[in-house]
């Protein structure tokens, strides 16, 4: 039987929209934003100084079927809801939740839960977190692999070489930034993302984190460019023979990721501390 909590109607549409591309099953919310976008035209008068309202949720989404583009998927949501509405999501096959579910998957037993729930056709049989030393040693020995790697990126786009390529210390500058969030989620919400898309793990970073906020685009056109060159280094390396990134973009893209990794660095640890201190209470005497 279906179900639903008292939603606000642009949570609404986007979930009418999701159960109209695909097979749902249940839909939970992380977090949730609005963002108030001015648009200036200087040129005609009646258009000046309008305002775009911008909604953004996180969501984890149960499905029957695999979502095989999920960047194309959350794209195609957002423009169903005329560019009002923008989803990033984390996406789950039915069978796959069950199995999760059944061998102890401690961020779905915390987010399957009815706080959480916007969506739902059949409720799921969650079995509580695990807390247990072994599982803190678990999740500290994969935030010190994920960061230690962070740290070799970062650290390689300061070497001096004869040849200058910027587009690929932006590549190294993005690996980094991706290790970092990875490594964030996994400590925060001991989720280990299955895409790398640098804007959306910073986006679901946001939910627990200050450190995105380092790195996305102020109003300066600067701000946004080097973003942009950021979150599309892969690209750029793979299908541009053109380097089109100038030297101090690059080297104001390490400065921010050097800020970021530094704050995550402390957030990381300190939520590290938090946990050790919650698993130790459960250890067997």
């Amino acid at each position: 039987m279906e179900s639903y909590i008292i939603l606000d109607k642009n949570l609404a549409q986007v979930i009418a929209i999701i159960k109209r591309i695909v097979q749902l099953h249940s839909i939970y919310l992380i977090g949730s934003s609005e963002m108030n976008i001015p648009n200036k035209y200087i040129l005609d008068s009646k258009m000046t100084n309008i305002e775009k309202h911008e909604f953004t949720y996180s969501l984890v989404l149960i499905t029957h079927d695999f979502i095989a583009d999920p960047k194309t998927f959350m794209n195609d949501v957002f423009n169903k809801t005329g560019e009002k509405c923008r989803i990033f999501s984390i996406h789950y096959t039915l069978n796959d939740t069950k199995y999760r579910l059944r061998h102890g998957d401690n961020f779905l037993s915390r987010i399957l839960s009815s706080e959480n729930e916007v969506y739902c056709s059949e409720h799921l049989l969650c079995c509580g977190y695990s807390y247990h030393p072994k599982m803190y040693a678990k999740i500290k020995k994969e935030w010190e692999f994920r960061m230690n790697r962070a740290y070799y990126f970062e650290d390689k786009v300061s070497i001096c070489d004869d040849v200058y390529d910027e587009t690929s210390r932006m590549l190294l500058i993005s690996q980094s930034l991706q290790q970092a969030c990875a490594a964030l989620l996994n400590i925060f919400w001991e989720y280990k993302p299955c895409q790398y898309d640098l804007n959306h793990l910073l986006n679901l970073c946001l939910n627990f984190s200050k450190s995105p906020e380092i790195l996305f685009p102020k109003i300066s056109f600067r701000s946004h460019r080097v973003f942009n060159a950021i979150c599309h280094a892969q690209y750029n390396v793979n299908f541009k023979s053109v380097d089109d990134v100038s030297h101090e973009d690059s080297n104001y893209a390490h400065q921010l990721c050097r800020r970021f990794l530094d704050k995550a660095d402390k957030e990381g640890k300190k939520k590290l501390q938090e946990l050790e201190s919650l698993h130790r209470k459960f250890e067997v005497q």
